[in-house]
């Protein structure tokens, strides 16, 4: 089936883009130094591991310009788990299949915890993405392997691993941010097929004991001559994989202009479920220090081989990756008020399976800190600022389904 694909404006792409995957790639680690980020390439394999602030290092930055500001509680406590801190900003450009719309958006905020502390296995006090003799934090390869690959381990091809928490931010005026919001905005939406419709959005990560969970970026970084064969140059050097899960609330829903009521807790019958892919079929592939594309749609990644199977994986281990895909928009739930369930309508118009994405992340501006005072504040040095805004260019549209829209 030929989808004619419409393209939206601006403001309708920045929140209707929540609808199909929101803000899930604000990855991007530092490559080159900025202001307080330590010099140090997360995708070289012979990087030096990089030690936790000292004490004396933590008293010297102890003070906190954002302390007392809105979000400033919801944010872990300074290089409390990660080796440096700082903002990222991130476009996207996705299709709702349901809406046949082509979406765009621009400037999407996100606060990065780069080099989460993961040396030792216990008790972490320092950092490593390292693969080496020296400094043997290796995996095995959990995507790709080769047929001579046995139980020995020394068969087998190996990466380094790492990650990295991701924070949400909507900025707000006068300082601060709603810690968890990836969008808040008026969207545009198709209601029975036909009638144009428009309703507010808002797109959370959810909350657990009160805390804000954060998305989560995984990078595995090859080691191309280890093994049974040396790794062939047509599988990447790193996979990245940015996920977690989000909650989709609509309010304020006009349909043909007419306002209907749908109460304060219409949203998605569960959370949804976020995969994007380092995505280098743009020509521009994926690196965590430096930015790049990811993606989520189908074939782009092969997704696990099985369960993750080492204690460097922590909490993590045990689990299974699936695939790439484009993102699951569940049915709407809680929709209406006065005993009218709106909950089908809704689900019509904003509900689908298999919505695909990609997503252009900037540079970290590295600070050892998220500066909430001024989110939009230039980093790096006064011969090489580097700035949050404007925001990465809009990316090309993802390949659809089935060479849908072809």
């Amino acid at each position: 089936m030929r989808i004619p694909l419409t393209r939206a404006g601006a403001r309708v792409g920045r929140a209707a883009s929540g609808v199909l995957l929101l803000g899930a790639a604000f990855l991007a680690l530092p490559t080159s130094s900025a202001t307080g980020d330590p010099e140090v390439d997360p995708q070289s394999a012979s990087q030096s591991s990089v030690k936790a602030p000292t004490p004396e290092l933590k008293a010297l930055i102890a003070d906190d310009p954002a302390e007392g500001l809105p979000g400033f509680d919801d944010l872990p406590p300074r290089l409390s788990i990660s080796q440096t801190e700082g903002i990222v900003t991130n476009s996207q450009h996705a299709v709702a299949r349901r809406a046949k719309m082509s979406i765009t958006s621009q400037q999407i905020w996100g606060g990065l915890y780069f080099g989460e502390l993961n040396d030792p296995l216990e008790n972490p006090t320092a950092y490593s993405a390292n693969c080496t003799a020296k400094i043997p934090h290796c995996v095995p390869d959990p995507f790709y392997q080769p047929s001579c690959a046995t139980d020995d381990p020394a068969t087998q091809w190996v990466t380094g691993y790492f990650r990295t928490p991701l924070y949400p931010l909507k900025p707000l005026e006068g300082g601060g941010a709603e810690v968890g919001i990836l969008t808040e905005d008026k969207i545009n939406l198709i209601a029975f097929g036909t009638i144009p419709a428009t309703a507010n959005l808002t797109i959370s990560v959810p909350r657990v004991n009160g805390k804000v969970q954060p998305l989560m970026a995984h990078s595995w970084n090859r080691r191309r001559t280890r093994g049974c064969i040396n790794v062939p140059t047509d599988i990447p050097g790193a996979s990245t994989v940015v996920e977690g899960k989000v909650d989709i609330r609509l309010s304020d829903l006009e349909v043909d202009g007419v306002p209907v009521e749908l109460g304060p807790n219409c949203q998605t019958n569960r959370p949804i479920d976020l995969y994007l892919w380092g995505d280098a079929s743009t020509g521009r592939p994926y690196a965590p220090g430096s930015g790049g594309y990811l993606a989520a749609f189908d074939g782009l990644h092969p997704g696990s081989r099985g369960p993750l199977n080492d204690p460097y994986y922590f909490e993590d281990n045990g689990r299974t990756i699936p695939a790439s895909t484009g993102i699951d928009i569940p049915p709407f739930a809680n929709c209406g008020t006065s005993g009218d369930d709106l909950s089908p309508l809704v689900s019509a118009m904003a509900s689908g399976p298999n919505n695909p994405v990609r997503a252009l992340q900037g540079g970290l501006i590295a600070w050892n800190r998220i500066p909430l005072e001024d989110l939009s504040k230039c980093g790096g040095s006064p011969t090489r600022p580097v700035c949050p805004l404007p925001g990465p260019e809009v990316p090309p549209m993802p390949p659809l389904p089935d060479g849908e829209g072809q």
